[in-house]
């Protein structure tokens, strides 16, 4: 590294290369380190944050289960809707043969 760091120098004193880079050449670059925090510092063990991971597995699970019950709850209120529908189309039928019926006996009543 000191050669490097020797050859990297310009008479003039400028440097072409700072030290990171030289690192890097040298030692070479690994995953794994703490992007902008230089060498040294490693993140932390994936282990410490395993209880995070299941606290986020568990209200997964959660909202799943919560979500799997409305869609149950919508369905049932679709059919309930559709039932009204044909209830509705039934019930207007049904006036229409009224007025059929209260048309004709209108003209017969004025017939007599």
């Amino acid at each position: 590294m000191v050669k490097m760091r020797t050859k990297t120098t310009l008479p003039d004193g400028t440097r072409t290369m700072n030290d990171d880079e030289i690192c890097a050449k040298v030692l070479g670059v690994k995953s794994g380190y703490i992007k902008g925090c230089g060498f040294g510092p490693r993140p932390p063990p994936s282990s410490t944050s395993r209880s995070s991971l299941d606290e986020m597995s568990e209200k997964n699970k959660e909202l799943e289960d919560k979500l799997e019950e409305t869609q149950d709850t919508i369905k049932a209120q679709q059919e309930k809707i559709d039932a009204q529908n044909v209830l509705i189309q039934e019930l207007q039928e049904q006036g229409k043969k009224f007025e059929q019926f209260m048309a004709t006996f209108m003209n017969q009543q004025a017939s007599s």
